[in-house]
């Protein structure tokens, strides 16, 4: 085979890898163009409409342009989400899932004339509600003021309480603005000051899901106790 014939056959096999490139472009921005293509239908698990409302910015856009940078308002307006799934079902509807954050406890203060309550979670968000969440602990602000890193102590007691079984519901924490007190059942658990609550909780752990003591249990470091139990 001469020379010639072989620019030939490059030459076509270039056009040919041209050409198909071509057509793949021009399909895909037919298709991003195509009204059919655009998001007219949104399914999603989330009860709360009103913090939904930035997702009618997707609709009339191309699905084939949605990923996760197309909801960056979504996690703006609800910082509870910890991630999110797309399904995408063609031609023009989304499903939505949302993975959120956990909720750790139930914060009431009662330092103000009227008592305020908020919902803790693992991320540090804090949502006012208007009265308990039933499945979740009690911590009560009897007075104060609170250190900066006070959340973030609450939220290592709870996460470290998550490895031990107990009812959560029936574990209340009373701050009363220096020392901490935990009650359960019958046990009364000083805790002391609001440092190493991690550490403490692995101690406070183990006699919640014990429930073996009626008593009072005091902490003299946050590895060490000393027990009145009957």
């Amino acid at each position: 085979m001469n020379e010639f014939n072989l620019n030939q056959i490059r030459f076509f096999k270039s056009f040919i890898i041209f050409a198909l490139v071509t057509l793949a472009i021009s399909l895909i921005i037919m298709n991003s163009s195509s009204q059919k293509f655009r998001v007219s239908e949104i399914e999603h698990s989330m009860e709360d409409q009103v913090a939904m409302e930035s997702l009618n910015l997707l609709y009339g856009k191309s699905i084939w342009f949605i990923d996760e940078n197309s909801f960056d308002q979504i996690y703006e307006d609800n910082p509870d989400i910890k991630n999110l799934n797309i399904t995408k079902r063609l031609p023009n509807k989304l499903i939505i899932s949302f993975d959120l954050y956990q909720q750790l406890a139930n914060i009431i203060d009662l330092r103000a004339s009227v008592e305020t309550y908020t919902v803790l979670y693992e991320n540090s968000y804090v949502v006012s509600t208007p009265t308990i969440v039933n499945t979740l602990p009690i911590v009560k602000i009897e007075n104060g003021p609170v250190e900066s890193g006070f959340n973030g102590e609450l939220i290592s007691l709870f996460k470290t309480l998550d490895n031990y079984q107990y009812t959560k519901q029936s574990l209340q924490i009373k701050y009363d603005g220096e020392a901490f007190n935990a009650y359960y059942g019958m046990t009364t658990f000083q805790l002391g000051d609001a440092v190493d609550l991690g550490k403490k909780a692995s101690i406070l752990g183990t006699y919640l899901s014990d429930n073996s003591c009626d008593g009072t249990v005091r902490f003299l470091t946050s590895v060490s106790t000393i027990e009145d139990c009957t």
